[in-house]
C-alpha cells in the first residue's frame, strides 16, 4: 500500500484565480458591443494600462460616442446658446448686486389695518314701571254726596227761607190787624200752621237733596273712574310706546354699529391687503434680476442623445478547479485509510492463530 499523495492546493487556487479572470475578461468583451442608431454610434476601445497599485499591465476600456453630422451641428448650436445665456446672466450680476445692496424699506409701506372693536350698543333700559301721578284721582263718594246734597239743599232753602220769612211777616201783620196777638190761641194756631208748612217744605227739600246728592255723587264718581281709566290707559300707552321706541332705537343703533363695524373691518382688510401687495411688489422688484438670471441659467439645457439599452451577456461560471482539488484530496485520503484498515485487520487475525 503506497501513501496517498497530497493535492496541490496552492496550484489549484492559482488555477482557480486564472479561471475567474478569464471569465471576467470574456464577460467584459461580451458586454462591449458596438451600437449604431439613427442618432449616431457608440464604440469601445482598449489600451494597455499599468495598474499603479500592483504595477501589472491591465486592459483599460474607453467608450466613444459619435453623433451624425446633423445632430452634431444641433448640439454645437445648443452649446453656443447656453454659453451666450451664461454670459448674459453674468452681465446681470452687477445689477443684481445693486438691487440687494440695501435692505428692504418697510417704513415706506402703507400701514396695516388696525384692530376693530365691535362696540356693542346696549340702548336705553326698558321701562318696567308706570307713573300715575298725573292720573285723575277718584274722589271719596261720601264727600261727593255730601257736597251734592248741600248744594241742592242750600239751593232749595235759598228760595224757601225767604218765602217763609215773608209769609210769616205777612201772617203776623194780618193777625194783628184782626186784633190777635201772640198770646191768642187763634194767633198761635195760624202761626203753627205756617211753621208746619215750612217744615214740610224744608223736609221735602232735604229728601230731594238726599236723592239728588246720591245721583250726583254717583255720576261724579263714575266720571272720576272713567277719567282715571283714561289717564292710566294713556300712561300705559306711553310706556309701551317708550319701550317700542327704545327697542327700535336699539335695533337701529345695532344695525348702524354692525354696518360701521363691517365698513371698518373692510377698510382694515383693505389696508392690510394693500401693505401686503406693496411688500410683494417690492420683493419682486428686489429679486427681479435674480429671477432673470435663474431663468437664463435654467433655460434650454444641452442633452446629448442617449443610446438604447441592450441585453447583456449572462455571467459564465468558472470551472471549479479548487473545489475539484479538495474533493480529490478527500477521496485519496479516504482510499488510503481503507488500505490501512485492511492491513490492520489481517495483522490482528494472524496474531490470533499464534
Amino acid at each position: 500500500m503506497g501513501k496517498a499523495s497530497s493535492p496541490d492546493y496552492s496550484g489549484a487556487a492559482v488555477a482557480q484565480g486564472e479561471a475567474n479572470e478569464g471569465v471576467v475578461r470574456n464577460q467584459t468583451y461580451a458586454n462591449r458591443p458596438t451600437q449604431t442608431t439613427p442618432f449616431g454610434s457608440t464604440t469601445w476601445g482598449t489600451q494597455a494600462f499599468t495598474d499603479p497599485a500592483s504595477g501589472e499591465s491591465v486592459t483599460q476600456w474607453s467608450q466613444n460616442q459619435s453623433l451624425t453630422p446633423e445632430l452634431q451641428e444641433i448640439l454645437d448650436n445648443q452649446v453656443d446658446i447656453q454659453g451666450n445665456r451664461s454670459e448674459l446672466a453674468e452681465s446681470l450680476t452687477s445689477r443684481m448686486g445693486d438691487e440687494f445692496s440695501e435692505s428692504m424699506d418697510w417704513e415706506n409701506l402703507s400701514p396695516a389695518g388696525d384692530y376693530v372693536d365691535p362696540q356693542l350698543t346696549m340702548g336705553e333700559p326698558t321701562q318696567n314701571s308706570l307713573n300715575f301721578d298725573n292720573a285723575a284721582n277718584i274722589s271719596d263718594p261720601a264727600a261727593l254726596r255730601g257736597r251734592a246734597e248741600d248744594a241742592v239743599y242750600n239751593q232749595a232753602m235759598s228760595r224757601l227761607q225767604p218765602e217763609y220769612d215773608a209769609s210769616r211777616e205777612q201772617k203776623e201783620i194780618a193777625l194783628r190787624n184782626r186784633g190777635l196777638g201772640p198770646e191768642d190761641a187763634a194767633y198761635k194756631a195760624e202761626m203753627l200752621g205756617l211753621s208746619n208748612t215750612f217744615t214740610d217744605s224744608r223736609d221735602q227739600a232735604l229728601w230731594s237733596a238726599n236723592d239728588a246728592g246720591r245721583k250726583e255723587a254717583g255720576q261724579l264718581f263714575d266720571q272720576d273712574v272713567e277719567k282715571r281709566g283714561i289717564d292710566t290707559a294713556e300712561a300705559l300707552t306711553m310706556g309701551n310706546f317708550a319701550n317700542k321706541a327704545n327697542a327700535q332705537n336699539f335695533d337701529e343703533a345695532r344695525l348702524a354699529n354692525s354696518q360701521n363695524f363691517t365698513q371698518t373691518m373692510d377698510a382694515s382688510k383693505y389696508a392690510t391687503s394693500l401693505r401686503q401687495n406693496q411688500m410683494v411688489e417690492d420683493m419682486q422688484k428686489r429679486g427681479f434680476t435674480l429671477n432673470e438670471i435663474n431663468a437664463l441659467l435654467s433655460g434650454q439645457q444641452v442633452n446629448a442623445p442617449q443610446m438604447p439599452s441592450f441585453n447583456t451577456a449572462s455571467a459564465a461560471q468558472p470551472a471549479p478547479v479548487y473545489q475539484g482539488a479538495v474533493d480529490q484530496g478527500n477521496f485519496d485520503q479516504a482510499k488510503s485509510q481503507q488500505g490501512i484498515d485492511a492491513i490492520t485487520g489481517l495483522a490482528s487475525a494472524g496474531m490470533g492463530f499464534l
